[in-house]
C-alpha cells in the first residue's frame, strides 16, 4: 500500500530539513570554557590561516587589560650577567614578529614541500601549555608554575629573571 504524499507536504519537510542543515552549519564560537566561565582554550583552523595578522589584534585586544605594568627600576637580577628583558616601553610593546609578555600569539612562516611543489604556509603560534612543562618544574624560585587548570603561568612579581624557563622551552617562548 503506498502512501501518497502532497506536495505541499514534500515542499514543508524538503523545506525543514534544509534548515536544519543550514542551522548545523553555523559556526559556534571557537573556544573552550571552564566551568567557572574562565576561557581556556582558542581554536584556531591553521587550514585558512592566510597571515593577516588579525588574531594577533584580536588577542591583544581582549588580553590588554591582563598585560604586566611593572615598576622600575627592576630589581637587580641573579645572577649578575642576566640582562633585564624589558618589554614595557612603547617599542617593546609593538612587537609583534615574537612572543612577549605583551604579545601572546604571533604567526610564524613555513616553507613546505606539497606533491613535488613548495609552497609556503602560516600558522599562528602561542605557548603550548604543556602536559609537563619544563618551565614551570625548573624555576629556582617557583615564580614558573603550572595551574590547576593546566596553564603554565609565570609570576612577575616573584620572577628574578634568571630565564632558566626560556631555556629549558622547547619553543623558546616564557618571556618576563
Amino acid at each position: 500500500m503506498s502512501k501518497q504524499i502532497s506536495r505541499r507536504s514534500f515542499l514543508k519537510g524538503s523545506l525543514v530539513a534544509a534548515c536544519a542543515t543550514c542551522a548545523s552549519q553555523v559556526p559556534l564560537p571557537a573556544s573552550a570554557k571552564s566551568k567557572s566561565g574562565q576561557e581556556l582554550a582558542t581554536l584556531i583552523d591553521i587550514r585558512k590561516c592566510i597571515g593577516c595578522e588579525a588574531c594577533v589584534e584580536a588577542c591583544r585586544e581582549v588580553n590588554d587589560f591582563k598585560y604586566p605594568e611593572p615598576e622600575k627600576p627592576f630589581p637587580k637580577m641573579y645572577p649578575n650577567r642576566v640582562k633585564v628583558a624589558d618589554w614595557s616601553d612603547e617599542e617593546g610593546r609593538e612587537v609583534r614578529d615574537r612572543l612577549t609578555p605583551y604579545n601572546w600569539l604571533t604567526i610564524q612562516w613555513a616553507t613546505v614541500e606539497v606533491d613535488g611543489e613548495e609552497t609556503e604556509v602560516s600558522f599562528p603560534r602561542r605557548c603550548m601549555h604543556c602536559q609537563n612543562p619544563p618551565c614551570a618544574d625548573l624555576c629556582p624560585w617557583g615564580a614558573a608554575r603550572k595551574l590547576f587548570i593546566g596553564i603554565p603561568v609565570i609570576h612577575s612579581d616573584i620572577c628574578l629573571g634568571g630565564k632558566k624557563c626560556q631555556v629549558v622551552c622547547p619553543w623558546n617562548i616564557p618571556q618576563r
